[in-house]
């Protein structure tokens, strides 16, 4: 569906993108991750047509994606309602700003607005809204004339944990039938809506997050105990070669080659530990993510 291939962008004479390349099938929903000053803002207005690029192609369903504005939704990180106006009449001045017809936004904003939960908000003024409902507005602003891509440029990193858990519901409904990019650094609410992720650091992509998360590393056990192992407890001869205690009665243990299950549980129950769980360790995003944009 989208594709962006050895996209350069510099500003001011400092290189913000660097030979960036990947695509984007339709139906997935795309985490863009990075620190903060990576340059997933950058990419983003470049992708929406904000911002011009020196050298690259962006291309949307095999054609230069600037032929493609009037389908793609677009939610900046700070939305720029006017506290006075209402949800309604919001969404009907950036309606008419992009060229939508009155007919049209008389039936599109009663529908949108039930579509993100504010049914019963439309004559609200912007002011009297929570954060939570003001991000679900821009939503609303972003898909109101139905577009096939959807770009959201941190939707949930100034909200409440009340406000984070409405906005993930919301992405979850709408990707089911629109194309997603979601710019975050809140790793835990991407994991719960995007099918995979894609991470840039210092303008450049470095990698894809779910190659590491495929497979657990057979070398690494984490073991879970029903009790503090006694002073005298010793992993000798255990096939283990480091052992870090992640709290009182859990251990992650690393071999220096794969381990096997049965028989380091053999191993255990013979020095009378008292398992209540062990599993290979998989590695969570967070932990991928901080590996990857280390600098050491």
């Amino acid at each position: 569906m989208i594709t962006v291939e050895k996209l350069h962008k510099t500003i001011k004479k400092r290189k913000i993108l660097s030979d960036v390349s990947f695509t984007v099938a339709q139906g997935e929903c795309i985490g863009l991750l990075g620190p903060n000053g990576a340059g997933k803002t950058t990419l983003i207005k470049c992708m929406t047509g904000v911002l011009q690029y020196e050298q690259g192609d962006i291309t949307f369903h095999s054609k230069p994606i600037a032929q493609h504005k009037q389908h793609i939704g677009y939610l900046s990180q700070h939305t720029d309602f006017k506290p006075w106006m209402s949800c309604g009449e919001s969404l009907r001045f950036f309606g008419k700003l992009s060229g939508l017809d009155a007919a049209f936004l008389n039936d599109a904003i009663p529908a949108v607005l039930e579509e993100i939960g504010l049914k019963d908000k439309e004559g609200y003024k912007v002011e009297q809204l929570s954060g939570g409902m003001k991000q679900r507005l821009g939503i609303a602003q972003a898909i109101l004339h139905k577009p096939l891509l959807l770009i959201l440029d941190e939707p949930v990193s100034a909200l409440d944990p009340i406000g984070r858990n409405e906005m993930k519901k919301l992405i979850a409904r709408l990707k089911k039938h629109t194309t997603i990019i979601i710019s975050t650094h809140i790793l835990d609410d991407a994991s719960e809506f995007c099918d995979r992720y894609l991470v840039i650091k210092d303008g450049t992509i470095i990698g894809n997050i779910d190659s590491h998360l495929q497979h657990a590393d057979r070398r690494q056990v984490l073991v879970k105990t029903a009790e503090i192992p006694p002073a005298c407890f010793t992993w000798a001869d255990t096939g283990v070669a480091l052992i870090e205690s992640l709290s009182p009665t859990a251990f992650l243990l690393t071999g220096t080659e794969q381990l096997d299950l049965k028989n380091l549980v053999n191993d255990l129950t013979a020095k009378e530990l008292d398992i209540m769980s062990i599993e290979f360790y998989e590695k969570g995003i967070e932990e991928v993510f901080l590996e990857m944009v280390s600098d050491t």
